[in-house]
């Protein structure tokens, strides 16, 4: 449509006329239109001021003009986005003739939330939620002008993550993948904005593998983009712990295979045993009996009475799976014999059996697999040592049976059982362990400390060298946490304040005193309270402290200390510089210790 601007040149009562059409009207303003005019002798100034007038107000009643639409974020930075969020979005549009209080529409329908003037050139809008599609864009000005751009803004659904923050838990040096997902109208792509953890990649379908191997349980975050292919993208910053899995290392005696190496070599410091996710273990002086955290049973060493649990005599010098059971809880070496209890709270045992009914089943038969002690379902604990076994149940009952030369069944007498009979009435035993040298040592719930049995070397800690055949109270404080496991004619216990005290025989040093003096009471090692387990074989004693770090001292004939000699120490000594040992066990001149 032609619109015309007419300057009327009064002065000299004649009419002259210019006349533009709206396709050049953008070209002119006011200062070119005057000077074309006064080109004419015959225009007075009064006649030029009207026609820069007119042709002002020509232009301002001109149409918006859209020339770019771009996505934006809430502050009005440009994205590379090609598509807007359907839940709603922040537009800059630039182009010409813009006014104050213009709107912004996509659609027929769907009116900007809010619209800013920033310049007659650039808009800044912030749309609704609009369902995926391609709309047009339309700037209308308070005038009634209106300026669209076909096909202006396409909106899609930004990528929304299904893979929740948290990832599953992985262990160190073993392989993993697990699939990162969001999902979107379009297909995605996934890259880590942030670093991965060393050993791992993401491939660009969202796989996460790799394998990692931190030196301890180690948590990693990072943060991965997923961009569809309207360059809409969602960050999602994950975390994943790797576990460093429950290891197991032998070291010392090795005559039966029993250090599990897959050998008879004997070794004087700390060696892996093959496989991982060990759970609980324990060492005698002729077999050793673990499991692993899904449950399963493993035993390898002298098998001479069927003792490793696979029907047969035949040694093994790598561990080996009792079965395919995987309930399988607690287990504890002793003499020939094994035992183990189940998650369900059964009892098993199985070994030599022939001259005292340690296994419990009423009899004198050796077994060569696991076989069920009674009917019950509450045992709670086992220690089995030369002939005697000694266990107790989630009421808080203390039972015994097998050898019972010295009382060490704690029955006030010294007759062999040979089916678990209750040691007196009380309900508050907790834990209780029974030695090869036929000492018994245990505490109660209120932390008090008790022992009977053989005491030729002090080792009851009752300040002498009188046997006893019931449970009589070390002391009289009620302070005591954790006692030794393990063999020989000495014993040792940690105090709730993680003080470490020993007695008994001291032919090694194997009491930590830096001397070969026996005790027939308790006395303090040292001067420490960070100590959190002790174990022991015959002549040496094993601990760990709260920092995870391994301690030896004692006889060290066949390496048993695992400081890669055979010198006997008198005093704790530091086993390596590793600071995640989490059990241990002793046997006979050998011992076994986890790491996480």
């Amino acid at each position: 449509m032609t619109q015309y601007v007419r300057a009327i040149n009064i002065a000299n009562n004649s009419i002259k006329s210019f006349v533009f059409d709206s396709s050049v009207a953008n070209t002119f303003n006011a200062a070119s239109v005057a000077s074309a005019v006064a080109i004419s002798a015959n225009v007075s100034a009064q006649a030029v001021n009207t026609f820069v007038t007119l042709q002002t107000q020509q232009v301002a009643a001109l149409p918006p003009i859209i020339n770019t639409i771009s996505i934006t974020d809430s502050s009005y930075n440009v994205l590379d986005d090609t598509a807007a969020n359907t839940t709603g979005a922040y537009l800059q549009i630039t182009g010409s003739n813009f006014q104050a209080g213009a709107i912004v529409m996509v659609g027929s329908s769907n009116t900007a939330l809010t619209t800013t003037l920033v310049n007659s050139n650039t808009l800044r809008a912030q749309i609704p939620a609009i369902s995926s599609g391609t709309y047009p864009v339309y700037v209308v000005n308070t005038n009634g002008g209106t300026g669209i751009r076909v096909n202006g803004l396409t909106t899609s659904s930004f990528p929304a993550w299904s893979t929740g923050t948290t990832l599953s838990n992985q262990f160190a040096g073993t392989a993993f993948s697990v699939s990162l997902s969001a999902s979107s109208d379009s297909n995605i792509t996934y890259s880590n904005t942030t670093i991965l953890p060393a050993g791992s990649t993401l491939a660009a379908n969202g796989l996460f593998s790799g394998i990692v191997s931190p030196a301890s349980n180690t948590t990693f975050t990072f943060t991965v983009k997923a961009s569809d292919v309207q360059l809409q993208d969602a960050d999602r910053t994950f975390s994943v712990t790797v576990i460093v899995p429950p290891r197991l290392w032998t070291w010392g005696r090795n005559n039966n295979g029993q250090l599990g190496q897959n050998d008879l070599v004997y070794r004087s410091s700390p060696t892996q045993v093959a496989g991982t996710n060990w759970s609980n273990v324990s060492i005698s002086f002729t077999q050793t009996i673990a499991t692993k955290t899904d449950g399963t049973l493993w035993t390898w060493g002298w098998n001479n009475y069927g003792q490793l649990g696979f029907n047969d005599r035949v040694n093994r010098s790598s561990p080996t799976q009792v079965g395919v059971l995987t309930n399988w809880r607690l287990v504890n070496a002793g003499y020939y014999v094994n035992s183990a209890i189940k998650a369900d709270g059964t009892l098993w045992l199985w070994g030599f059996n022939s001259s005292y009914g340690q296994l419990g089943f009423n009899d004198r038969v050796s077994r060569s697999s696991p076989v069920q002690v009674g009917v019950a379902t509450n045992w709670s604990q086992i220690s089995t040592g030369a002939y005697s076994t000694i266990a107790t149940k989630t009421d808080g009952t203390l039972w015994a049976w097998g050898y019972n030369f010295y009382g060490q069944l704690g029955l006030s007498n010294t007759t062999n059982r040979s089916s678990p009979v209750q040691v007196g009435a009380q309900t508050n035993w907790s834990r209780v362990n029974i030695a090869a040298t036929h000492s018994t040592i245990a505490t109660k719930t209120d932390s008090s400390l008790w022992t009977w049995g053989q005491n030729n070397n002090g080792q009851l800690g009752l300040n002498d060298r009188i046997y006893r055949s019931s449970p009589v109270q070390v002391g009289v404080t009620n302070t005591w946490s954790k006692i030794s496991e393990g063999d020989g004619d000495m014993s040792a216990a940690i105090k709730t304040d993680g003080t470490l005290w020993t007695w008994g025989q001291n032919n090694n040093g194997q009491l930590g005193f830096n001397d070969i003096t026996n005790r027939s009471s308790p006395v303090q090692v040292g001067s420490n309270t960070n100590w959190s387990l002790v174990s022991k074989d015959f002549y040496s004693n094993i601990s760990i402290k709260t920092d995870g770090t391994l301690w030896a001292w004692g006889r060290n004939n066949n390496g048993q200390l695992g400081e890669d000699d055979l010198i006997n120490r008198s005093s704790p000594s530091q086993v390596g510089t590793n600071t995640n040992w989490s059990e241990v066990s002793g046997g006979g001149y050998n011992f076994i210790a986890k790491t996480i």
